[in-house]
């Protein structure tokens, strides 16, 4: 079992990614984000780019399909 911990890509992600990745993957775009965490749109949007950058995706598609993949939606 602890195989499937390690090959999760989402593991590498930090609580507040793992905060917006949620957000994300119901749809939320970034203005949506920044009022609900509280926080300004270039944060969200950095912290967009990271969580696509460490799960090796282009895009919000692709992301989805990772998550999908991994059971997380």
């Amino acid at each position: 079992m602890s195989n499937l911990t390690i090959t999760n890509p989402f593991n590498v992600l930090s609580k507040r990614e793992k905060e917006v990745l949620d957000l994300m993957l119901q749809g939320a775009q970034v203005k949506d984000i920044s009022a609900s965490l509280s926080l300004k749109s270039n944060t969200i949007s950095t912290f967009k780019k990271s969580i696509l950058f460490k799960m090796k995706v282009k895009n919000n598609i692709e992301l989805f399909k990772l998550a999908q993949e991994h059971k997380i939606v």
